[in-house]
C-alpha cells in the first residue's frame, strides 16, 4: 500500500475588503510522496487519465530534486506534495505545498509553490517546523489585489485529515482575505481515483473556472484593478 493519499474536501474564501465575498467549494487534492512515483503507475488510472509532470513544477528538472536543491538542506529525505495532477491533460494549480522531512521523521521546512493564471511560478522556502509562516508577496495572484500585503501561513501535518490556512494581509495589518483548504484522507487506489474521477470531474478545469467566475463577480461589485507589475522570478526563503 502506498502513503500517498487522496485528500476530499472543500476551499473556502472569504474576502472582506473593499467588497465581501464568500465562496465554498467541494475539492479533491493529491497528496503524493516524491519517493513513491514508480508505485503509483501501477495504478490503472495514474499516468492515463491523472498525470504529474516535472515540467508543470520549478525549474522542470525531477520534482524532488529541485525541492532539495531550492532548501538546500541536505538532511531532507522525504518530501510531500500536496496539489492537482493532469486530468486528461490539463492542469492549474494556484499553489502547491510540500512538507520536507528529515530521515528521524522532524519537518525541516514547508515549500510553498505560488502560480498565477499568466503562467508564472514563484516558489517560497518556508523554514523552520513551527507550521506557521509569514513572507512579503512576490506574486500577481489576483488582479484585484497588489502587490503591497504580505501572507500569514498555518498549516497541519498531513495525516487523517489536512488543512491549509492562508491570510491575505495588507501592510498596515488588516486581513482582507483568509483562504481555508481542509481535506480528509482517502486511500489512493483503483477504486478512489475512478470515485474521484466521477465525483470532481475535470477538477483542474473547475479551478481554472472558478476562478475567472469569481474575477466576474469581483469586477461586478466594481472592485478596483491592480495593473500587473513585471514578473521577477526567483526563489523566497523565510526564516522563523
Amino acid at each position: 500500500m502506498v502513503r500517498s493519499a487522496l485528500y476530499e474536501g472543500t476551499l473556502m474564501h472569504a474576502r472582506r475588503a473593499p467588497a465581501r465575498n464568500v465562496f465554498r467549494y467541494p475539492v479533491s487534492y493529491f497528496l503524493i510522496d516524491l519517493d513513491e512515483l514508480e508505485e503509483l503507475r501501477r495504478l490503472r488510472l495514474y499516468g492515463k487519465v491523472f498525470t504529474l509532470r516535472d515540467s508543470d513544477h520549478f525549474g522542470g528538472g525531477p520534482i524532488k530534486d529541485e525541492v532539495l536543491a531550492l532548501t538546500g538542506d541536505p538532511s531532507i529525505e522525504r518530501v510531500l506534495m500536496l496539489t492537482q495532477l493532469r486530468v486528461f491533460g490539463y492542469v492549474f494549480n494556484p499553489v502547491s505545498f510540500f512538507w520536507c522531512y528529515r530521515a528521524d521523521g522532524e519537518l525541516a521546512c514547508m515549500v510553498a509553490e505560488l502560480s498565477n493564471t499568466f503562467g508564472e511560478r514563484l516558489p517560497e522556502v518556508l523554514h523552520g517546523p513551527s507550521l506557521r509562516y509569514g513572507h512579503h508577496k512576490r506574486l500577481h495572484v489576483s488582479p484585484f489585489f497588489g502587490l503591497d500585503q504580505h501572507y500569514e501561513y498555518a498549516f497541519s501535518q498531513p495525516g487523517d485529515e489536512v488543512w491549509a490556512r492562508i491570510h491575505v494581509c495588507d501592510d498596515a495589518g488588516p486581513k482582507p482575505l483568509t483562504a481555508v483548504l481542509h481535506g480528509k484522507r482517502r486511500e489512493l487506489t483503483n477504486a478512489s481515483l475512478v470515485r474521484t474521477l466521477v465525483r470532481y470531474p475535470l477538477m483542474p478545469v473547475q479551478v481554472t473556472a472558478l476562478i475567472h467566475w469569481q474575477a466576474l463577480r469581483l469586477w461586478l461589485k466594481r472592485v478596483p484593478f491592480h495593473r500587473k507589475p513585471p514578473f521577477e522570478p526567483g526563489v523566497g526563503s523565510v526564516r522563523p
